[in-house]
C-alpha cells in the first residue's frame, strides 16, 4: 500500500499558487547550476516549494482552497530523488491533515498533494508578510537566516 501510494504521489505534477512563485523568484537560482555565485539560498525549484510547505506545517499556516493556478516543471519525483526524507516527511505532515472517514480518502494521492500545496501557499505568505516587518525586509537573504528560523524558533505550548 505505502509503495503504491510513493509511486502515485511521484508521478503527479505539483502545482502551487502565486505567493509560492513570489517566494519561489525570491531565492531559487531558477533551476541554475549551485556553482553559480549570488545570494539565492535554493538552487532547485522542488527545495523552495518544500521549505514553504515546510514553514506552513510548523506555523500550521494553511491556505484551504487557495488557487493553485501554477504547474510546476518537476513532479512529486524530484522531491524525492532530491530528499527522500523531506518527501516522506511532506507527505506524512499532509496525511496528518486529512479529515476522511475512510482509507482511501486518506490515501488519495491528489488530495496530500492539493494540502502540501496549501500550506506551501500559507508559509510562502507567512515568509512574505515577516518579510514586510519592520526590521525583517531582508530576512532570508543570508544564508544564516535559514539557519536562525530553526534555532530560534520559539516551541508552542499545545
Amino acid at each position: 500500500m505505502k509503495e503504491k501510494l510513493i509511486i502515485e504521489l511521484n508521478r503527479r505534477n505539483v502545482h502551487y499558487g502565486d505567493q509560492v512563485l513570489k517566494v519561489r523568484d525570491l531565492f531559487s537560482r531558477k533551476q541554475e547550476s549551485i556553482s553559480k555565485k549570488d545570494d539565492k539560498f535554493f538552487s532547485k525549484y522542488w527545495q523552495v516549494y518544500a521549505w514553504s510547505a515546510i514553514i506552513g506545517f510548523v506555523n500550521n499556516k494553511r491556505e484551504v482552497g487557495a488557487q493553485l493556478p501554477n504547474q510546476s516543471s518537476f513532479q512529486f519525483q524530484m522531491i524525492s530523488n532530491g530528499s527522500e526524507t523531506i518527501a516522506n516527511g511532506l507527505m506524512l505532515m499532509a496525511i496528518g491533515k486529512i479529515e476522511a472517514t475512510s482509507s482511501e480518502e486518506i490515501l488519495n494521492s491528489r488530495k496530500i498533494l492539493t494540502i502540501i500545496s496549501e500550506y506551501a501557499e500559507g508559509g510562502a505568505k507567512h515568509v512574505l508578510e515577516l518579510r514586510q516587518t519592520p526590521g525583517f525586509e531582508n530576512k532570508f537573504n543570508y544564508t544564516d537566516d535559514y539557519f536562525f528560523e530553526i534555532v530560534d524558533r520559539k516551541k508552542v505550548e499545545v
